[in-house]
């Protein structure tokens, strides 16, 4: 196959809107699409080659393989090893120990499985994984493997029958990712059976020989012009990740073809697309997609307050200079077959790959080599109640008594809650009954693409059981619920409930909180609603660990107040409306003041990330504020709007202080107003 300058521009294309991307620049929303635009790339190239090797009886799997560790392997390990120093100054434990799995996989060609079972490609957390983008090498290097034996077996068939195979393998591929973004949105966005047809595409480009057929100049202008724009308008108007890849991928992956297709040298895109920088671009691309990454991701470990757009622009730079030296040093000398033969590259690529895969291992196995920093490990140490072991189990051995007297209900925000009443009351007669994600609501559950299907049902029995266990227990008095509500609340969420799916409300979600207390109260229980902490949707246990690690100030890990009333609103909005009937405590009266709420009390970090208590913040908070006389004294008198009196049944908006629950009459700037009793029956 001839060299074709555009085709190297077409890269140029593709890595730097994926640059453009990650670096927050959001007047290029799909720029990740260009991965996309890489992919058709090299199903057309390895497909042209292949295919050309085959025909003229030429082709071997060896010296195929050969020509992929030259060009993928050396790059991506001196990227990987550069990255292993600035992860060990720079990661907490918790993150060094994912950076060690990931570091791993990405040199056992399965970074897209780990990335997969780990994280959505989209949310925020993914700007502190330096090797994320390793797995669209990971899905790549898969796709070498299969394709490969997959033209082999083709070889004895006709022209267009080879061809249709190739047609149907990429159709089917594509009509999986109708199938699989349903089930499992990060399967559709990880794994090679949802990105075959890219690569198929251009592997049915380059099969069918399009691209070396004479056309009028005319009809190559037009679908060379139309294919690049398909490419800019993705780029541009791609917004919706959850089905992606699908049909919002066809444009993109379609202009990627028609360029590659129509867009030889005599045309005037071909022209473009052969200028020197962005040949030149094209030249390096594959060092400047691999240095991005951590670039960024290290950078943002390092600054507490963000990276500026000023900053971005200075670290693009930087990527640009760092490509350059590793496609000229790094690169250019492990393809020239003079200097290092067949024998040489596989036994450094496996010498150097080895020695990553096993500094992978030690992170992993050493949980972020936790022991040289004990203290860092403990800070985000998560708070387990009674033990790992009690999610979702109903049962009398996750309680500290046969005849427990206060249960604790709801989710993975309920469950925080136990350290500290135990610490507290180290006596406490206490049962938990909690299970992630799962809220105290009863016959209500949330429909999410990342739980399994048949999770929104069992959540629903786990809270039916949970009545049927208090019931069955008569030493019972108190029922602790706790929720961030946020599971049933996000937007575009379903709700499971008996009648079938419905849309997420808060009215909806209100009325079934109501009845699982009113169900409480009418079967003798006292119930009392315990508030989510105040955030604002950060990871401020994080951000805490991470002053703590770079001996810088944990001050503006606080989240704002009027942030925190912009991201709890919803929930604030139900909470207001069962404070008029059933006593609700929050910790803000204690957490913030003058208009920000704190992250560490006392010296000691309180969150273990985005809102759930640490261990060590849990007891904390528990005996500094004496949780279990608190929650019991909330739920049997409740906190009066205004005077602070008794009533019955209890309620109110009880803001807790270092001895008990204070009545919040319009919660001194703490809270919104409305959040008291007689506003909150107004509404």
């Amino acid at each position: 196959m001839h060299y074709r300058p555009e085709i190297d521009g077409l890269r140029a294309v593709a890595v730097i809107p994926v640059l453009l991307f990650h670096a927050g620049f959001g007047f290029i929303s799909g720029g990740f699409a260009g991965v996309d635009v890489f992919f058709v790339i090299s199903g057309f190239l390895i497909t042209s080659l292949i295919h050309q090797e085959i025909r003229s009886g030429a082709f071997s799997i060896v010296a195929f393989y050969e020509r992929r560790a030259r060009r993928l392997a050396p790059a991506l390990l001196f990227v990987c090893t550069v990255s292993i120093p600035f992860a060990l100054m720079w990661m907490l434990p918790k993150e060094l120990n994912e950076f060690g799995k990931s570091l791993y996989a990405a040199n056992l060609f399965a970074a897209n499985f780990f990335f997969w079972d780990q994280t959505n490609y989209f949310t925020p957390d993914t700007d502190l994984m330096p090797l994320l983008h390793t797995w669209s090498l990971a899905v790549e290097e898969q796709f070498y493997i299969v394709f490969p034996l997959l033209l082999l077996s083709l070889r004895r068939l006709s022209e267009a029958t080879g061809l249709r195979v190739v047609v149907a393998a990429t159709v089917l591929s594509f009509g999986a990712t109708q199938l699989v973004a349903r089930i499992d949105p990060a399967a559709n966005f990880y794994l090679l059976p949802s990105r075959f047809w890219e690569l198929g595409l251009g592997a049915a480009v380059a099969r069918s020989g399009v691209a070396n057929r004479e056309f009028s100049r005319f009809v190559r202008e037009c679908f060379a012009w139309g294919g690049l724009f398909l490419i800019a308008a993705s780029y541009l108007s791609i917004t919706d990740t959850h089905h992606y890849p699908g049909w919002a991928t066809v444009p993109v992956v379609a202009g990627t073809a028609l360029v590659l297709a129509f867009a030889r040298g005599d045309t005037l895109i071909g022209r473009c697309l052969s200028a020197r920088p962005l040949v030149a671009i094209g030249l390096c691309s594959y060092s400047l997609y691999l240095w991005h990454q951590p670039v960024f991701a290290f950078a943002r470990l390092r600054t507490s307050d963000g990276v500026t757009p000023a900053g971005y622009a200075g670290l693009i730079v930087l990527c640009f200079g760092l490509a350059y030296l590793s496609w000229r040093y790094v690169e250019g000398p492990f393809r020239n077959r003079a200097r290092l033969g067949r024998k040489a590259i596989f036994a450094t690529v496996a010498a150097v790959g080895s020695i990553t895969v096993a500094t992978g291992l030690v992170l992993d196995g050493t949980d972020g080599l936790a022991s040289r920093n004990v203290d860092l490990a403990r800070l985000t140490k998560p708070s387990v109640g009674l033990g790992k072991d009690c999610n979702a189990v109903i049962d009398l051995k996750c309680s500290t008594s046969s005849e427990p007297v206060i249960a604790v209900w709801g989710d993975s925000f309920a469950r925080h809650l136990v350290d500290g009443i135990l610490a507290s009351e180290p006596d406490a007669r206490l049962v938990q009954l909690t299970n992630n994600n799962c809220g105290p609501l009863a016959g209500l559950a949330p429909i999410k693409a990342k739980f399994e299907p048949a999770w929104p049902q069992e959540c629903i029995e786990h809270n039916k059981e949970v009545q049927r266990f208090l019931l069955a227990h008569k030493s019972i008095r108190y029922v602790v619920l706790s929720s961030p509500l946020s599971q049933y609340l996000e937007e575009e969420t379903m709700l499971l409930d008996g009648k079938g799916v419905v849309p997420s409300g808060t009215r909806t979600v209100t009325g079934s909180y109501r009845a699982s207390l009113a169900w409480l109260r009418q079967n003798g229980f006292w119930p009392v609603v315990v508030a989510p902490p105040p955030q604002d949707g950060r990871d401020t246990g994080l951000c805490v660990a991470r002053a703590r690690l770079l001996g810088t100030s944990a001050g503006d890990c606080g989240a704002p107040l009027a942030n925190v009333q912009s991201h709890d609103r919803d929930v604030l909005s139900v909470l207001a409306d069962i404070a008029g009937d059933y006593p609700v405590v929050s910790f803000t009266g204690y957490l913030c003041g003058a208009g920000r709420c704190r992250t560490e009390d006392r010296g000691v970090a309180l969150f273990e990330d985005h809102g759930h208590f640490s261990d060590e913040g849990s007891r904390r908070l528990g005996a500094a504020l004496r949780f279990y006389q608190a929650f019991a004294e909330a739920a049997e008198h409740g906190c009066a709007a205004e005077s602070g009196e008794h009533q019955a049944p209890a309620r109110g908006l009880c803001n807790l202080t270092d001895n008990a629950p204070q009545a919040s009459a319009d919660a001194s700037g703490t809270l919104p107003a409305r959040i008291n009793t007689r506003s909150a029956r107004a509404e």
